[in-house]
C-alpha cells in the first residue's frame, strides 16, 4: 500500500476524486504536517499556543536588554508582535543553524548584541519548555525518534514536493528512505531549477541532471529517477483590468466567472486566487447567486458571537468610557449616541458593569467561563465546539499563571481569530489562498489584489535578518522564497485555459512586478466600463409575495459528514430526506403531539432505565425477583395492566439472560456513549451513538441493542454499532438486537445490512458532488408536512 504526501488538504481531496472516478483502489493520502506529526515522536507533550506565548514571554523577561529588540513586556503589546520571535526561532531551528552561525558573519558583525539576546531568549524558552516537559515546532529538532512502526507499515511512500525542504526534513527524508521506498514527485520551473538542483546535491543525488520544464520522480531510496517527462503549459492569453477601488473588483470576479461559463467551462473547474485574504468577505456579501465555495471557511470574526464579546470587551478597555444605563437609548432625543454604547445597546449585552468590575482583576476563571457559556447559548454545534476547545487549553494556563480578565480575553481573542467556521451549502466555484492551490491546477483562473505589497508576499523573518546575511549564513534567501511564489502562479496560471487578473492602481497602489516577469500574453480588459461595474453591484429586490403553493423539495448540495454523524440521523437522510433537510439543516424542531409521550414510547424508555439500574449492580447474572422489585419502585407511570405484561415478558427474558451469562458472557458497558473517527476504504469520518450494552466472554464480543418495539428489517442499526465499537476500540465484535417487546431473545432482524455494506453506503455518501434532492423516499409521516405542503385547514 502507497501513502501519499501532499501540500494541502485540496489536493488530497483533487486526489481521491480522480481516484474514485477511476473506480480503482484507493491508497491513503495525507498533508505535510500531518505527516509529520505521525512519523515524529517526542517524550513530551505538545505545547498548545497559550503554553508556548506565555513560555516564551517568560523567556524575554528573565532576558536581559531584551527591550533593545523592541520586544515590549507589556503583556498586549507582546501578543501582538510574538510571531517574529516563534518565525525566526523556527526557521533557525529547522535548518539546523544557530545563533552562533549568524554571529560569525561579517556582514552582522554590527548586530552581534542584537544576537546575543535573541540566543538568550532562545536558549530559556527551550530550557522552560523541557521544565514543563513540552514540545514545539522549534525544539522538536533536537529531541525526537521516528516512528519506524508507522512507517513500515506501507510498501512506499510518495511525498510530493511543492516547495522547499528544510535542513531538518532533508534529514527526515533521508532517514525514512532507509526504512521504506521514498520517493519525490517534482516539476521543474525558472523559478525553482536552482533550488532543485542544490537539493539534489545535499540529498546525495548529484549525478542526477534536471531539464527545464519536466515533471520528475525520484526514488530517494535508489537515488535514480523512476520517471522522468517534459510538460507543456497551455499558456493562454491574461485578461487584465485595473480598478482604482478595491470592491470594484469583486463585480470582475462575478463578471468572469460568468464569462468562464459562457465559454464552456464548469464552475468547478474555476478557482478565484485571494492574496489578501480580507477580500473573501467583499465576495461574500455579493455573492448573491451563490457561485462561491470558500476552502478556508468563514471565520470566526465574523460570527454574532465573537461580534457581542469584542463590543464587551473593547467598550471595557476603552479609557473614559462611561456606560450609559438608560433603557430607552435610542428613543431618547437626548441621547448623544457614541460607538461603544450603541453596540453594547444593540447587542443587548446587558453584562457590561459587572464585566468592568472584573476587568483587572486576577484569578477570575469561574466568571470568565460562565460568560463564555452565556454568549454561546445560541450558536451551533460547530462554533460551540471549537470554543470549548479552546477554554480547555484556557483552563489549564490559568491554574499556573494569575491571568487577569482583561488578559484571558486577549488570549483568547487571539487565538479563536485564526478558526474558521464551514462554509455551508456554497457553490461550486472555489475561493482560495495562493498556498492552499499548491499542486492543483484550474481550466479557469482569476487572480485579484495583483498588486505589488501583495505579490510576492514578504516573509515576517525580514525583521532580523536582510537578504545578505541570510545568503551568507547558508538560510534560504528572500528571493528564493519569493522564486517559489512566482512558481506557484506561473503553474496556475499556465496549466489554465482561460486567465483573468485584477489589481488596484492609484496613488498608493501599483501592479506587481510577477505581471512582467512571468513571461505570459497579456491582453488589457475593456469590455466593461467601471461604472457598468459599479451599477452591476447594485442589487435591486421586489418585497416578497405571499405564495401558498406548496413548496417543491429543497434541491442543494450537502455534506453528511460536516458533522459528527449518529444513525438516527444517517437513516433519516437514507429514508426522509424532505425530514432530513428540516430536522438537520434548518434544524427546526418538531412540532408537539396532543399528548406528550405515546405509550410505546413510556414503556421502552422505562425498560431501558430499569436494565441500566439493575446490571450496574450485577454484571453476570439476572434475579427476576429482585428486578421485580426494582420495577414495582420505579414504574409508578404505566398503567397496571402495562406493569404485569412486564412482569409476565420479563419472566421469560429471566430464563433467556440466565443462559446467555452461562455461556461465560458478562456485562462490560451500558449506555456506552461513543464519538470517535471511524476509518475505512480511504475515508475517515466521525461518528458518534450510544450503545445499550457490551457483553463479552473468551470467544466473542457482543454489542447488544434493546428493541421493546418492532426488530427492524434491512437495516444498517447493527452494523453502525459495530462501527462505533470499532472506531472506539480497534477491534471487531457481533451485533444483535434484543428483542424485549415479543420473543425476549437475541436477533439480528432479516437481511440486515452488514459491516461491509454499511461502509459502502458511507463510501457513495462521501462522494456525492452533485445537489441532492431532499424529498422523502417512502410515505411515512413527516413531522413537517405542514410546512412545506401549506395546508392551513
Amino acid at each position: 500500500m502507497k501513502l501519499f504526501v501532499f501540500a494541502s488538504s485540496r489536493k488530497i481531496r483533487a486526489y481521491y476524486e480522480s481516484l474514485s472516478a477511476q473506480n480503482t483502489l484507493l491508497d491513503e493520502a495525507i498533508s505535510v504536517q500531518d505527516f509529520l506529526d505521525k512519523i515524529l515522536l517526542s517524550p513530551y507533550r505538545k505545547a498548545s499556543d497559550y503554553e508556548r506565548l506565555l513560555l516564551m514571554q517568560k523567556a524575554c523577561l528573565q532576558t536581559k536588554n531584551s527591550q533593545k529588540l523592541h520586544i515590549n513586556e507589556n503583556f498586549f503589546a507582546f501578543l501582538k508582535n510574538h510571531e517574529y520571535l516563534f518565525s525566526f526561532f523556527k526557521e533557525l531551528s529547522l535548518e539546523k543553524k544557530s545563533i552562533l552561525d549568524l554571529q560569525n558573519n561579517d556582514y552582522y558583525a554590527q548586530y552581534n548584541e542584537h544576537l546575543e539576546i535573541l540566543d538568550e531568549i532562545l536558549k530559556n524558552y527551550l530550557l522552560s519548555l523541557k521544565q514543563n516537559e513540552l514540545y514545539d515546532e522549534i525544539s522538536l529538532s533536537f529531541d525526537y525518534k521516528l516512528n519506524t512502526h508507522f512507517l513500515s507499515s506501507f510498501d512506499e511512500i510518495v511525498f510530493d514536493l511543492q516547495g522547499f525542504l528544510s535542513a531538518f526534513e532533508r534529514d527526515i527524508l533521508k532517514q525514512i528512505s532507509a526504512i521504506t521506498k521514498l520517493v519525490l514527485h517534482f516539476d521543474t520551473s525558472v523559478f525553482n531549477q536552482d533550488f532543485l538542483n542544490e537539493l539534489l546535491m545535499k540529498l546525495e543525488c548529484s549525478h542526477i541532471s534536471l531539464k527545464l520544464h519536466h515533471h520528475y520522480e525520484l526514488a530517494l531510496h535508489e537515488k535514480s529517477i523512476q520517471k522522468e517527462e517534459a510538460f507543456f503549459g497551455k499558456s493562454p492569453k491574461v485578461e487584465l483590468r485595473n480598478f482604482e477601488l478595491a470592491s470594484l473588483q469583486t463585480a470582475f470576479v462575478y463578471d468572469k466567472i460568468s464569462s468562464f461559463l459562457r465559454a464552456g467551462l464548469k464552475a468547478k473547474e474555476i478557482v478565484v486566487i485571494t492574496p489578501d485574504e480580507s477580500f473573501c468577505e467583499l465576495l461574500k456579501a455579493y455573492d448573491k447567486l451563490n457561485m462561491l465555495n470558500f476552502a478556508k471557511g468563514n471565520s470566526l470574526t465574523q460570527s454574532f458571537f465573537y461580534q457581542k464579546l469584542k463590543a464587551l470587551y473593547d467598550a471595557a478597555n476603552e479609557e473614559g468610557f462611561v456606560y450609559n444605563e438608560n433603557l430607552l437609548y435610542f428613543e431618547d432625543e437626548n441621547t448623544k449616541f457614541d460607538l461603544y454604547n450603541s453596540l453594547l445597546k444593540y447587542l443587548k449585552i446587558e453584562c457590561f458593569k459587572e464585566f468592568k468590575q472584573q476587568f483587572e482583576k486576577e484569578s477570575i476563571w469561574q466568571y470568565f467561563y460562565d460568560l463564555i457559556q452565556h454568549f454561546l447559548k445560541e450558536e451551533n454545534e460547530e462554533l460551540q465546539s471549537l470554543i470549548k476547545q479552546e477554554l480547555l487549553f484556557l483552563k489549564q494556563l490559568q491554574k499556573d499563571h494569575k491571568l487577569t480578565l482583561k488578559e484571558l480575553f486577549e488570549l483568547f481573542f487571539m487565538k479563536i481569530s485564526s478558526l474558521s467556521l464551514s462554509s455551508v451549502g456554497g457553490g461550486e466555484v472555489t475561493v482560495m489562498g495562493l498556498l492552499e492551490s499548491r499542486g492543483l491546477e484550474f481550466k479557469g483562473v482569476i487572480i485579484v489584489d495583483f498588486n505589488d505589497d501583495l505579490i510576492p508576499k514578504r516573509s515576517v523573518n525580514e525583521l532580523f535578518l536582510n537578504n545578505e546575511v541570510r545568503a551568507r549564513a547558508g538560510l534560504i534567501s528572500y528571493e528564493r522564497r519569493e522564486n517559489l511564489q512566482r512558481f506557484y502562479y506561473e503553474r496556475l496560471i499556465k496549466n489554465a485555459e482561460k486567465v483573468a487578473i485584477s489589481y488596484v492602481e492609484n496613488e498608493e497602489k501599483i501592479p506587481s512586478r510577477l505581471l512582467d516577469e512571468l513571461d505570459i500574453k497579456q491582453i488589457l480588459d475593456t469590455t466593461y466600463s467601471n461604472k457598468a461595474y459599479i451599477k452591476a453591484l447594485s442589487f435591486d429586490y421586489e418585497p416578497a409575495k405571499i405564495d401558498l403553493t406548496p413548496i417543491k423539495a429543497p434541491v442543494l448540495e450537502h455534506n453528511i459528514f460536516e458533522h459528527s454523524l449518529s444513525f438516527t440521523r444517517l437513516k433519516t437522510f437514507l429514508e426522509q430526506k424532505r425530514t432530513y433537510y428540516y430536522k438537520y439543516i434548518l434544524k427546526l424542531k418538531e412540532a408537539r403531539a396532543l399528548s406528550l409521550t405515546s405509550n410505546a414510547l413510556e414503556k421502552g424508555t422505562l425498560i431501558h432505565e430499569l436494565l441500566e439500574q439493575y446490571y450496574e449492580a450485577h454484571a453476570k447474572h439476572f434475579d427476576y425477583e429482585q428486578f421485580m422489585h426494582l420495577l414495582d419502585e420505579k414504574a409508578n407511570y404505566i398503567s397496571r395492566l402495562d406493569k404485569e405484561l412486564l412482569k409476565i415478558q420479563f419472566k421469560h427474558f429471566a430464563k433467556s439472560e440466565n443462559e446467555h451469562f452461562k455461556q461465560g458472557f458478562y456485562i462490560i458497558e451500558l449506555e456506552k456513549d461513543i464519538r470517535a473517527n471511524y476509518e475505512f476504504k480511504g475515508l475517515s469520518i466521525d461518528i458518534n451513538g450510544k450503545i445499550d450494552r457490551i457483553d463479552e466472554n473468551k470467544d466473542m464480543i457482543l454489542i447488544i441493542d434493546y428493541k421493546s418495539g418492532k426488530v427492524p428489517d434491512h437495516s444498517y442499526q447493527l452494523a453502525f454499532y459495530q462501527a462505533l465499537f470499532k472506531a472506539m476500540y480497534k477491534k471487531e465484535a457481533k451485533a444483535v438486537y434484543y428483542d424485549l417487546g415479543k420473543t425476549m431473545s437475541f436477533s439480528e432482524g432479516e437481511k440486515t445490512k452488514s459491516l461491509e455494506e454499511l461502509e459502502n453506503e458511507l463510501l457513495n455518501l462521501s462522494k456525492l458532488t452533485q445537489p441532492i434532492s431532499f424529498e422523502n423516499e417512502k410515505t411515512n409521516f413527516c413531522p413537517y408536512a405542514a410546512l412545506y405542503e401549506k395546508d392551513l385547514k
